[in-house]
């Protein structure tokens, strides 16, 4: 009895201490994505406040602006033969830029989108 008590408290003990190791690092589908732009918010915003944002700020960036899914938007630039699309992936505390084609600036649209932002919550 002795025996089968010292085995289950050791067995135990080794699944806290492998479960908490494996716990730490999870991934979602965008950080598995390499190449990707990620800007995370400071606070959580309306999906369709972020959406009208990221419209906002790419048009005035130049960019053609797509709605696609839910959460998503399709970046286009074209400059004559050359040409750039990436796809904007947002959820409430983060935008990812997944770039498609071409050179899409990710710098320049997340200070645009947020510039929107800041504008729209002075508002």
């Amino acid at each position: 009895m002795n025996k089968v008590v010292k085995i289950a408290l050791a067995s135990t003990i080794s699944m806290f201490l492998l479960s908490g190791c494996g716990g730490s690092n999870t991934q979602t589908a965008e950080d598995s994505v390499s190449g990707h732009a990620e800007l995370t918010l400071q606070e959580h915003i309306n999906t369709k406040k972020l959406r009208a944002a990221i419209m906002k700020a790419g048009e005035a960036e130049g960019l053609k602006m797509t709605p696609f899914k839910a959460n998503s938007v399709i970046v286009e630039r074209v400059d004559g033969d050359d040409s750039a699309s990436a796809t904007v992936t947002f959820s409430r505390d983060k935008i990812v830029i997944i770039p498609e084609t071409g050179d899409i600036d990710a710098d320049d649209l997340f200070e645009a989108i947020e510039k929107e932002l800041h504008s729209e919550a002075e508002h």
